[in-house]
C-alpha cells in the first residue's frame, strides 16, 4: 500500500525545465532528502499529488503544467518603477524589496534595467512554465516535526493564564 494525505515522507528530487536545463535539487538546497507532511501544503501541489500512492524506493518522472507547479504568470505582479528607487549596484535577476502603492513590501526580481526604470516581477521565477520533477521516495511513516511552541516565538499572554508555559520547544 502506497503512501497517503498525512503521512510524513522523505523524498528527492531533481527539478529540471521542461526543456531539461537543471534548476535545483534535494541534494544541491538541503543536501539530504526532504521531508515532509502529505497533504500540509509543504511542497507546490502537483508534486505532492504525485507522491501519494507511491512506495518507498519508488522513482517517477514527471511534467507539471504551470497551475500546479509555480502558478500561472500574473502579469499584474510586474512593476514599472523609478531607477533612483535602487541602487546602482543592482543588476537584472537580483531579489529586492517592492514596496507597492499601500505600502506593503514583497520580494521582487529584476527583470529589465534601462537608464530611467526597473522592471521588477513579484512572480516566482517559474510561474507560467511547464517542469520536470524525477522524484524517489526514501523513507515513509515518519513522525511530523513537532510545532513550535508560540510563546516562544515573542507571542505572550498576561500572568492570568491556565497553561503550563516550561515548555521550551
Amino acid at each position: 500500500m502506497g503512501v497517503k494525505s498525512g503521512d510524513v515522507v522523505k523524498i528527492d528530487y531533481i527539478l529540471y525545465e521542461e526543456d531539461g536545463a537543471f534548476i535545483d535539487s534535494s541534494e544541491l538546497s538541503n543536501g539530504e532528502p526532504i521531508k515532509i507532511q502529505l497533504g500540509a501544503g509543504q511542497i507546490i501541489r502537483g508534486l505532492e499529488n504525485s507522491i501519494v500512492g507511491m512506495e518507498v524506493g519508488d522513482e517517477k518522472v514527471i511534467i507539471l503544467e504551470p497551475e500546479d507547479a509555480f502558478g500561472t504568470f500574473e502579469p499584474l505582479l510586474v512593476e514599472k518603477v523609478p531607477r533612483t528607487q535602487y541602487s546602482d549596484q543592482i543588476k537584472v535577476g537580483d531579489i529586492v524589496d517592492f514596496v507597492g502603492a499601500n505600502g506593503m513590501s514583497s520580494p521582487a526580481w529584476v527583470r529589465l534595467i534601462e537608464d530611467d526604470f526597473i522592471i521588477v516581477d513579484m512572480n516566482p521565477p517559474l510561474a507560467g512554465r511547464r517542469v520536470k520533477f524525477v522524484i524517489k521516495l526514501i523513507e515513509a511513516g515518519l513522525e511530523p516535526d513537532p510545532l513550535p511552541n508560540p510563546f516562544f516565538m515573542g507571542m505572550s499572554c498576561n500572568s492570568n493564564c491556565s497553561h503550563d508555559h516550561s515548555d521550551s520547544n
